[in-house]
């Protein structure tokens, strides 16, 4: 039976292969380069937005550690913008005399949006433990360490859904594949749809595919959750 399968493909593709291969193998190397452009186009969003969490996660550590061997909050920042630049408008801002908290918050924003939200809710701990009593350096270590455990459970999220996406897609295309295969065999999806079972037949397939579709989207939202 696999051997009959394999030789029907064999002669469905022969068959619909055009005139001229050669035009037909350039195609689909252009149409190849142009898949592998626009994935590459989507994944470096995805790893700039890690990176410049993983950045920011790193420059929250480091305040932390400065402010446990009893620098100021000035000197902390201005050793932190020393290491990169994007941080000196908030080291200005302490400098002049603004609280480090609203300092980190109101000039954080000119970050790019991945690295804004750690630093927003590094500010949000400063100035409550400022205003509270409490450790800042150690509150700011705890919020970094939450951050980092939160970006290692996302990622490893996203392995273990990897496996469940390729089996969704596969199971996608089998109603497709199914259709080229009876068509390699002689059925004829005209004659098919012709009468009132095909009718019901293939709009009940339909109705199902849709739904099957959103049940295994909905599942995958939840445990993606």
């Amino acid at each position: 039976m696999t051997v009959v399968l394999a030789v029907l493909i064999a002669a469905g593709i022969l068959l619909a292969a055009p005139p001229d291969p050669v035009s037909r193998l350039r195609e689909l190397l252009s149409g190849a380069r142009e898949g592998r452009g626009r994935a590459r186009r989507q994944r470096p969003r995805a790893r700039d937005d890690e990176a410049e969490r993983l950045w920011a996660i790193g420059a929250v550590e480091n305040c932390a550690h400065l402010l446990k061997v009893g620098m100021t909050p000035q000197a902390v920042m201005a050793t932190l913008s020393r290491q990169d630049d994007r941080l000196q408008p908030i080291s200005r801002a302490i400098a002049l005399g603004e609280e480090p908290g609203q300092a980190i918050a109101s000039r954080g924003q000119s970050l790019p949006p991945a690295a804004a939200e750690v630093f927003a809710g590094m500010a949000s701990v400063w100035t409550v433990s400022e205003r509270s009593g409490a450790p800042a350096a150690d509150m700011i270590l705890r919020y970094a360490a939450a951050r980092r455990d939160a970006l290692d459970a996302d990622r490893e999220r996203r392995i273990a859904m990897a496996g469940p996406r390729a089996t969704v897609r596969v199971l996608s295309w089998l109603p497709l594949i199914g259709m080229g295969l009876g068509l390699l065999i002689g059925v004829r999806p005209l004659d098919l749809v012709s009468g009132l079972p095909g009718q019901l037949s293939i709009g009940g397939g339909l109705v199902l595919y849709l739904l099957g579709r959103w049940w295994m989207r909905r599942m995958m939202m939840r445990a993606e959750r």
